[in-house]
């Protein structure tokens, strides 16, 4: 038979539901020790490639070391489109990490519950913004852990910008040697702001197709769209690209090669994204994915996050060890991810849209 300690006892009295009060505490402990012993198996955890078993294994160090037999067992997911198809063909994840601009759209889906914040001990220490952010309906679907920008990464000895602007995207004097990231609604959105569009996550039908004919225009200029950021850093490491749409962590992995290198910070303001965990509905190891997610968050992992990924960490007590990366992602500012810094990527009522027309420029 389990024995529970005190910790277990805590974090599973919420779970126990009413028994404390219908038997007082020893029906809550043998509540929860039923619990407990229900939720067998490997925690199963729908996530991107990088942060499983492949490279990400310090993040969930301490829940391993807690349940050792229901270690995680992953899928990966290319996006969130991605994600979404994978559940609805039938598969059953615990939880799953989108990023915060949906948020919206799966709180309303039906395909996730919200989380009980009462067991993440770490929840605590988590960035307010982020956590709000990933708040619907005054429900918590989200835990906000990984964050980071959308940005343009260079080389500064083959390329000399114009301008920090998103333009060098579309920089006739460096064709051929030129990364776009292979996703709709970054793409248009980037648009929309060197446009000056009044909102470009929600554009018009006219501002669409008029976004789409300049991408279809400058689509010349591209060496490759990337889904797969192995693929670009590849390509990117060996000289083939000098200009990316690209994350921090493609930063740090080119400084790490010598390559010089610049991240820059465009003046239409960066594109800020947070990884969002989330519970799907009807999991039959609720406590296990907390447990999990509280891993995760703690100011031990956030630093392994910053000083091997080069990500930012929700969880305030997380500071890296490198200087530059405090400095590029603004680290000590808790209000990084938002104006007047960069613009939070968000809800995008019309994403089918988006995604209609980015296949379209894709194909021409």
């Amino acid at each position: 038979m389990n024995t529970l300690n005190r910790k277990d006892l805590l974090k599973l009295g919420a779970l126990a539901g009413g028994a404390a009060v219908v038997g007082g505490p020893a029906a809550a402990a043998d509540a929860a020790r039923a619990l407990l012993a229900a939720e067998s198996g490997n925690l199963q955890v729908l996530d991107w490639a990088g942060y499983g078993n492949d490279g990400g294994q310090a993040m969930f160090a301490q829940y391993v070391k807690e349940y050792p037999k229901n270690k995680p067992q992953f899928t990966y997911m290319t996006n969130e489109a991605d994600a979404l198809a994978k559940i609805q063909a039938g598969l059953k994840p615990d939880l799953f990490r989108p990023y915060v601009g949906w948020v919206q759209y799966f709180a309303t889906s039906g395909l996730v519950q919200p989380w009980d914040t009462s067991l993440i001990s770490n929840f605590k220490h988590l960035n307010p913004f982020m956590v709000k952010a990933g708040q619907y309906g005054g429900k918590q679907y989200g835990i906000p852990d990984d964050w980071g920008l959308d940005a343009i990464l260079y080389r500064s000895d083959k390329v000399k910008p114009k301008s920090n602007s998103w333009s060098l995207l579309y920089d006739e004097r460096y064709k051929g040697k030129i990364a776009w990231y292979d996703d709709p609604v970054e793409n248009f959105t980037i648009v929309g702001l060197l446009r000056g569009y009044k909102d470009p996550w929600n554009q018009s039908d006219a501002e669409l197709e008029s976004a789409k004919n300049f991408l279809i225009s400058k689509k010349h200029l591209v060496r490759t769209i990337w889904a797969s950021e192995t693929d670009l850093d590849q390509q990117f490491a060996s000289g083939d690209i000098w200009i990316a749409l690209a994350w921090p962590n493609d930063w740090v992995q080119m400084k790490a090669k010598k390559l010089p290198v610049v991240y820059m910070r465009p003046k239409e303001k960066p594109i800020a994204w947070v990884g969002m965990f989330m519970l799907l509905a009807g999991t039959p190891r609720p406590h296990l994915a907390h447990a999990y997610v509280d891993a995760w968050s703690s100011a031990k992992s956030g630093k392994w996050l910053e000083d091997n990924y080069g990500y930012g960490h929700a969880n305030l007590l997380a500071k890296p060890s490198s200087s530059d990366l405090l400095k590029a992602l603004q680290l000590t500012n808790p209000r990084a991810v938002t104006l007047p810094y960069a613009y939070l990527d968000r809800n995008v009522p019309r994403r089918a849209v988006y995604a209609k027309a980015w296949d379209e420029v894709k194909a021409a």
